[in-house]
Order: C-alpha cells, then sequence, then structure tokens
C-alpha cells in the first residue's frame, strides 16, 4: 500500500490527490453528506474533487470517493455493521502509522485514511460514521467472502 500524501496547504487547505473517478456523480453525493466532524475533529478544505478531511497536520483523516475498487484480495476484507444494522464491507490495510479502509464490491470505491495518532484503538470508527451514507448512495454488487465461504 503506498502512503496516502496529505499537506497543508498555506491557506489551510489539505492537498489530497483524488481518484480517477472522482467526477462520478456518486462521490458527490458522499461530499456532500459527510459529516462536519469525525472522530472529534472538525471538516477541512480539500483541494480535490471527491475528496474530504477531518483536522489538520499528522492528525488529519480523509476521505477520497472515486478511487479504483479493490479486485480479489488477501488482505484483511472485513463486513463492518453500524447499529442500525447497515453493512460495509471494507478491505484494511496499515502502514506507517495509518490505517486505510478502501470499500469492497462497490463502484466508485471509497477509501478512509485513519492515523493511528486519532483513534489508536478503532481506528474503524470513521468508516462506520460513514456506512449509513456509503450504502444509501453506492450500491454493493459484491462482498468480502474468506477460505470459509468457498467451496
Amino acid at each position: 500500500m503506498g502512503a496516502l500524501l496529505v499537506g497543508l496547504a498555506a491557506c489551510g487547505t489539505v492537498t489530497v490527490p483524488a481518484g480517477p473517478a472522482a467526477s462520478d456523480p456518486l462521490c458527490a453525493e458522499i461530499v456532500l453528506g459527510a459529516p462536519h466532524q469525525m472522530l472529534g475533529l472538525e471538516r477541512t478544505e480539500t483541494s480535490s474533487q471527491g475528496t474530504v478531511a477531518w483536522g489538520s497536520g499528522e492528525d488529519t483523516v480523509v476521505l477520497r470517493c472515486g478511487v479504483e475498487p479493490p479486485g480479489p484480495t488477501t488482505d484483511a476484507c472485513t463486513r463492518l455493521e453500524d447499529p442500525s444494522g447497515v453493512q460495509v464491507d471494507w478491505i484494511v490495510r496499515e502502514q506507517d502509522g495509518i490505517v486505510l479502509l478502501t470499500t469492497y464490491g462497490r463502484v466508485p470505491a471509497v477509501d478512509i485514511s485513519v492515523p493511528r495518532s486519532v483513534a489508536p484503538d478503532q481506528p474503524s470508527a470513521a468508516a462506520l460514521d460513514m456506512g449509513r451514507l456509503v450504502d444509501a448512495t453506492i450500491p454493493a454488487i459484491d462482498h468480502c467472502v474468506g477460505a470459509g465461504d468457498v467451496s
């Protein structure tokens, strides 16, 4: 996993690379529907279409919509369910203190990068907070499967 490069421009805007399908109309719905707070951090302006950020500096949570949908993988894939029963599958990777969660089985895909410094015990809380919006906006066309699910 390549580390997601995030920087701050002089005006306080978080510089975030856009995903290849960031202009998908579904991404506009995700960005518009994203909460004003995430993990106790306030929403911050971003430099690219299809992106949302909360926080500043190294303590910035970043969402990118329109990233390349992951194919079959041996990376951890987990189904997160919120208290109301909404379920979204996420591929989970970690590198250099950043947890990257990417939707699985949805096009366009959404990824959320969460520094461990922001959520040391439960970085998946950001994905849980976005689950209802992702599920209502981008229909699931596939789901995670494990070795026990394949005959």
